[in-house]
């Protein structure tokens, strides 16, 4: 692996499409969504701004720990608030340091609007350091 893969702009990891929820949507909903696509994570969205992301670690922590009704509960109460986001122009390189000092596994990546774009994973990183 040479430096100019780290340097790249994360839209060469061909990110995948964002799946975003509304902030009150009920939890049961939300992981029904997650579920459907095969996916990690969701992006909580109010009027289209990136507000929150929620994902696998949230259900954990979060919903089975304290046994949560997902009917009545609204993904915005468990969800990660104001979560660190990038843009496809950013670097790898950067990703993986922000990742690693924030200890989480997805980032959303957003438009200058904010509005989610996609999202990347480190798994996706790998993805592509091993075959780069």
């Amino acid at each position: 692996m040479d430096s100019t893969t780290l340097s790249s702009p994360l839209k060469t990891l061909n990110p995948k499409k964002a799946i975003c929820v509304d902030h009150d949507a009920s939890l049961k909903s939300v992981i029904h969504k997650m579920k459907e696509h095969s996916i990690g994570c969701v992006c909580v969205v109010e009027k289209n701004w990136l507000v929150g992301i929620f994902t696998e670690r949230d259900i954990l922590k979060k919903v089975v720990c304290n046994d949560l009704n997902l009917e009545k509960t609204q993904v915005n109460e468990v969800m990660t608030a104001n979560p660190e986001y990038l843009f496809m122009d950013d670097e790898i390189a950067f990703a993986l340091n922000r990742m690693h000092v924030g200890g989480f596994r997805h980032i959303p990546l957003v438009n200058l609007q904010n509005e989610p774009e996609g999202v990347i994973s480190v798994r996706d990183i790998a993805a592509h350091l091993i075959q780069n």
